[in-house]
């Protein structure tokens, strides 16, 4: 019985040195690795997809807040050219170059419209172009169609409507007669 005794203490010794775990230390410090690594990854990983929602998302608040607004409060013909001034409300600077005007003619003795209208370009010959926001400038228009405005104008009998259009935004002003 002592044979089997000792024999069973050699069994449980030897198990119990090829069976030791690691220490509470190591694997505390293991467990901390293991916890920042995959907070890493998923730091990483939801970076990723949340800043091109972020970004998608500013470009278009972004475009939501531009608005296009402007005003002409002035319209006038001085030494035998017409003149418009041009004030930007907006946000959106507005080209010249880009900007649609047209003038329809109206008879002065009675408010109707006698059909004809001209296309018109301008050039900024006070100011900047573009006219930034919270700005103004001075457009000589340049105008070519059937009816020549400044000539007929002069004689008192029409008044012009001008339409300046820009990003789908239209304004009037009137050139009243003489």
């Amino acid at each position: 019985m002592n044979l089997l005794k000792s024999k069973i203490y050699k069994y449980q010794y030897s198990t119990k040195l090829f069976m030791k775990g690691i220490s509470p230390i190591i694997a505390t410090i293991l467990l901390i690795v293991m916890t920042v690594a995959i907070a890493g990854l998923m730091y990483a990983w939801l970076s990723g997809m949340f800043s091109s929602l972020t970004g998608a998302t500013s470009s278009q608040v972004a475009q939501a807040t531009q608005i296009t607004s402007f005003n002409v409060p002035q319209i006038y013909v001085s030494s035998g050219n017409i003149y418009a001034i041009i004030y930007n409300n907006g946000n959106v600077p507005i080209n010249n170059n880009t900007l649609i005007i047209t003038a329809a003619e109206y008879y002065a003795s009675n408010a109707t419209y006698d059909g004809n209208t001209d296309s018109c370009t301008a050039s900024v010959v006070n100011g900047n172009s573009p006219v930034q926001s919270g700005l103004q400038a001075t457009l000589l228009l340049s105008c070519s169609g059937p009816v020549n405005i400044t000539k007929n104008w002069n004689t008192g009998n029409y008044y012009y409507i001008f339409t300046f259009t820009y990003n789908g935004i239209s304004v009037q002003a009137t050139l009243a007669a003489p």
